[in-house]
Formats: C-alpha cells, structure tokens, sequence
C-alpha cells in the first residue's frame, strides 16, 4: 500500500468516525447571543413573540437609577442570529417603567403593555401600538384606577385586544380593544372573598384563554395553584380550578400540547425545599404531580414548553450559595432528564420560553460580567429535529431490576467516558433518602445495589421511589417500586 492510500484511508475512516458518533456533533443550545448588550445597566422583565413573517420581537425593561427604568425594544430577522440596535420605546426620563409584555396581530401589528410609575400610588397601565412604519403615543388603559399594575396583552384571532392588570395586587381587571373602541372595565372574580392572582403563563387556542395562577383564602394556608379558563367570544370565564393542594411560590408556567390539553410546571413552597412539578389536564381532572426537580438548591422562575412530538421542555433556574444554573429538563418516555444551557457564579433567570417551527427559543438575563451591577438580555434556541433524536442515544438508560422489588435492587447504567457521577434514592415527594454514589469513575459499566434502606439504615415502606443519577452534566431520573 503506498503513503497517500494509507493517508486517504485514515482520513476516510476519521470521518466516518466523526459523523458516526451523536456526541461529536449534537449541537445542543445555542451560543448565547446578547439582545440588549447595555454595559452598566440592569435589563430584566423581557417578553417574546413572532410574528407571521418569522420575525422574533423582544421587549425588555432597562434600569438608569433605582426609581428610573426604561422600557426597551429589539428584533431579529434571521431567527436570533444577529438583533437590532435596541430602541427606547417611549423616550422616558425620569419615571419608572416596568414589565413590559408584547402581543401580534395577523397583520404584524405589535401591542405592548407596560406598568407606568412602578414604585408610586400612582401606578397605571398604558399601551403602546407599532403599525408597521412608526410606534404609537402612549394609551392609557387603567384610567381612574391608580395602583394598577402586573399588566398583560392579548391579540385574539378576530384582531381585538385584550389587556389586562391586577389592583392593587389583589383584582384582575382587563378591558377590550376593538378597532378604535375600548369596552367597559371587567373583573371576572371581584364578588369572591378569595383573592385571585394572574401568573404571566397564559396560552390562547381559537377561542379560549388558559391561564394559570395563583388564589389566597382564610380557608387555607400559603398560596394555592388555580386554573382560569376564559371563552372570549362570549366573555365568560368558568370558575377558578384549584388542580392541586400542594402550597406554592412564584415560579408557574402553563402551555398546551397538540391534543389542546393544558400542562402546567409549578413550584412548591417552602425554601429551601423548593421542588418543581408538572401536571397535564385531561378532560375536568389533573394528573398527580410529576417530580422534575427536587434538591436542596432552590429552583425559580420556571417555564414549559410542548414541542412537535408532544414531548414536555421545561427551564429554570436553580441556585445554591456558590453558583447558578439555567436548567433544561425534557421528558422522553415519562423520564426526566436535565441538562445545563447556562451557568453563572452569580445569577442567570429564563423570563420567556417558547416553541416554534421544531424549535425551542428562549430568552433570559445573566449578570454578563460577574461582580458588577449590569444584566442583560441574553438569547439562546435548541433544534427540537437535531437534539432530541441524537440525545435519545446519548441519554444513558437506567436498567432497574426487579422493579417491583422487596429490597435487594440493582442498578445498572453505562458511563460513556471518566467524569463525576451521583447516584440517589428520592421519596416522591423528592426528600433524599440515600446516596449510592458520589465519585470520580472510569468510563465503564456499573452496578450498583440498593439494598431499600435509607441513610440511617431503616428499611423504606411500599410504594414507589426516585432513583436519580447524575453524569457529569446530566441527570436521569428512573422509578423503582417497594412492595413487601
């Protein structure tokens, strides 16, 4: 064999090497790009949308002084590759302006809300409208109603408006634009002694309005999740659906998935026993909360996402005294698996996740040079056709044994390459029970038995268990029955 065939061979087999082997070129997230890239500003509170042409639309609000916010504005024509020079929406000098939200109509009109003189009695809600060559003077929505605030925007398919804003934190009002007329003020749930909250998690599908939030009552302790269903052609919102009783904090999203079924990600309350769980709604039932993250980190700020293939994407933030992670958890095969998109020694929170055309977009801030007091608005998106598929190989699948089982349970798994791996057994409500593994291992692979004890040696009950495995970056989640 002369030189150059043997050369031609080793770079034949490379190649075919290299385009064999999923974890040579998934691409995983994308490269951070920074959308508002304001050194020595805070910028937070930023919303997303498309519009019909594929246009991505950002809105974000930036900080000048503790009682002097801007609200700002940048888009993107080549689907988050590069981003306009941001705009100052309304010119402001001196006042507070604060979470900006922004809505489309098929005509590629935007709508944005935002909550006027933040920080004062006098906070209202205003909107403005971009007709496609210039941007509106501010239109006061909440007249006569001082301390409105926690303002949203919605464009139903028939082009009306809909904005709507808490009083004094306590009462969602909202009012309808249509053509040049605004309707009369609403309030779904004045005459109830409860008291209902709106999240921003809100999903419309033809004529109904799903939105999640949250309820307080003298008849229970600490914040309850609540369900809203709103029909807007007739303008009649069903009774506030409490889907679990699990206490809860900030940190909800809603979505539906292809069948229309609305899935919900929520966290529980209190820290620092955060746990974030998901929950479908089918037909007038919910399921019972699905685990998804569980530690002794706290866990904030989440969003949900359904893509193509009806598979369930949820982000977050999860943080503990010396770091913080943007975490993607996507269920394949009712498993959990999470991943890290971003990290930060000091602080990185997803404010809008969303899925278009087999992707997934995602927008957040992160304190871009750490130590010092700037965030910005950072974009990142995640191919649905070239991830999930590769990752399913990747993914390393527990093999539990036997499952159901008395005590003696074996784990099995295949650790691709040398690096830290975590093995852990979980109750159900994600209480650590035992840690099996906590160490540097070979590639290799393992089995590891679980002899259903926990940390202090007692024998665990019946009923159904989380074995949680950490690799490296990545995070497996598996269940094991306990039947005596």
């Amino acid at each position: 064999m002369t030189k150059l065939r043997f050369y031609i061979l080793v770079i034949l087999k490379l190649l075919i090497f290299t385009f064999t082997q999923p974890s040579l070129f998934a691409q995983e997230w994308s490269e951070p790009v920074n959308i508002s890239n304001m050194p020595d500003h805070l910028n937070q509170d930023a919303d997303m949308i498309f519009d019909n042409n594929g246009i991505i639309h950002v809105v974000w609000s930036m900080k000048m002084n503790s009682f002097f916010w801007k609200i700002m504005y940048s888009s993107s024509e080549d689907d988050g590759e590069t981003w306009k020079k941001s705009l100052d929406l309304l010119q402001n000098t001196d006042l507070w302006m604060s979470r900006p939200h922004i809505a489309c109509d098929s005509k590629n009109h935007l709508y944005v809300t935002y909550d006027y003189a933040t920080g004062t009695a006098n906070k209202m809600v205003y909107l403005i409208t971009y007709d496609g060559h210039q941007w509106s003077e501010p239109i006061f929505v909440s007249e006569g109603m001082p301390g409105s605030d926690h303002n949203n925007v919605v464009v139903d398919n028939d082009e009306r408006v809909f904005v709507f804003w808490n009083l004094y934190s306590y009462f969602r009002y909202y009012r309808i634009l249509e053509g040049n007329i605004w309707s009369d003020f609403y309030c779904p749930y004045c005459d109830s002694t409860d008291m209902f909250e709106f999240a921003d998690g809100h999903f419309l599908s033809e004529n109904l309005l799903h939105w999640i939030g949250a309820s307080m009552s003298y008849n229970y302790y600490g914040d309850r999740l609540q369900y809203y269903l709103f029909d807007i052609n007739t303008n009649y919102w069903s009774g506030p659906q409490m889907p679990v009783q699990d206490t809860i904090t900030v940190g909800i999203d809603i979505t539906l998935n292809n069948n229309d079924l609305p899935e919900c990600v929520y966290r529980t309350y209190p820290s620092p026993d955060d746990k974030t769980k998901y929950i479908l709604k089918e037909g007038n039932n919910w399921s019972n909360p699905e685990l998804v993250s569980g530690t002794k980190r706290t866990q904030i700020n989440q969003n949900i996402a359904i893509d193509q293939n009806n598979d369930k994407h949820i982000v977050e933030t999860a943080f503990n005294n010396s770091s913080t992670h943007l975490m993607h958890y996507h269920a394949l095969k009712n498993v959990w698996y999470g991943t890290i998109i971003d990290s930060s020694t000091n602080f990185c929170n997803p404010t809008k996740l969303l899925f278009h055309q087999d992707k997934l977009y995602l927008i957040y801030f992160k304190d871009s040079i750490p130590g010092t007091p700037d965030d910005d608005i950072f974009f990142t998106k995640y191919d649905i056709v070239t991830n999930v598929k590769e990752e399913t190989r990747q993914i390393t699948e527990l093999k539990i044994y036997p499952n159901p089982g008395s005590d003696n349970i074996y784990i099995e798994f295949d650790n691709d390459q040398q690096q830290q791996i975590g093995l852990s057994i979980l109750d159900m409500n994600g209480k650590h029970l035992i840690t099996l593994i906590s160490e540097t291992r070979p590639q290799g692979m393992y089995r590891q038995l679980w002899n259903g004890k926990d940390k202090k040696g007692k024998q665990v009950s019946a009923g159904q268990y989380l074995i949680r495995m950490k690799l490296g970056r990545n995070t497996t989640t598996g269940f094991v029955e306990i039947i005596k």
